[in-house]
């Protein structure tokens, strides 16, 4: 009789074990249409999702009670601006955990923007960016936590990555002194986008 093999099935060993955890479904649907779009390797496992709480502090919270629960080694927390309060416990929490924050000023909208041009003007509220972004090719008709925002956007990216790094480097060489979680306009989606994207290697 022919021995059966005992090793039916191989283990998957994780490179990375990576959680995104979004404030809002615009940036979960964003970050999934990427993930998808540059077909990581599967031993690259990134899980994206939205998060139960409404406030940047506990997003953070429930970042690092997911993290000590399912294992992840790297966290990153995605939140807006918004004219929230907290915003300064939520960065110091974050850095403690050494959590990474993806933070976007006065909205995640200001990412999408930067695909189409640079801009260093400080949106009051996230209605008036979106009145900017909708003046914009294939944004006109713009809606919040609609899927198909990435396939519109993706052709762009590089711009996007550009405008966003001088953006931020500008901002913050204008307001010396100032915290991140008070500046406006800035976003780093940039930094996060370039690191998936250096996971296909």
């Amino acid at each position: 009789m022919a021995k059966r093999s005992t090793n039916c099935f191989k283990i998957r060993t994780f490179k990375c074990k990576m959680l995104i955890l979004c404030e809002g479904l615009t940036e979960k649907n964003y970050f999934n249409a990427l993930k998808e779009d540059l077909g990581l390797p599967k031993t690259i496992a990134v899980n994206v999702f939205q998060s139960n709480k409404v406030d940047c502090k506990g997003v953070v919270e429930e970042a690092i009670k997911k993290a000590k629960r399912e294992g992840f080694e790297e966290i990153y927390v995605v939140f807006d601006h918004d004219n929230q309060a907290k915003r300064d416990e939520a960065f110091k929490l974050a850095k403690d955990k050494k959590i990474k924050v993806i933070f976007s000023s006065i909205c995640f909208e200001l990412w999408f923007l930067f695909h189409y041009k640079n801009s260093t003007k400080a949106f009051i509220s996230e209605t008036e960016l979106e009145k900017e972004l909708k003046k914009c090719v294939g944004m006109e008709n713009y809606e919040k936590n609609n899927f198909k925002h990435y396939s519109i956007l993706k052709d762009k990216l590089v711009t996007a990555k550009s405008n966003a790094e001088k953006t931020r480097l500008s901002v913050i060489q204008n307001n010396d002194g100032v915290e991140v979680f008070n500046l406006n306009p800035f976003t780093n989606v940039d930094e996060l986008v370039i690191y998936l994207e250096s996971q296909k290697q």
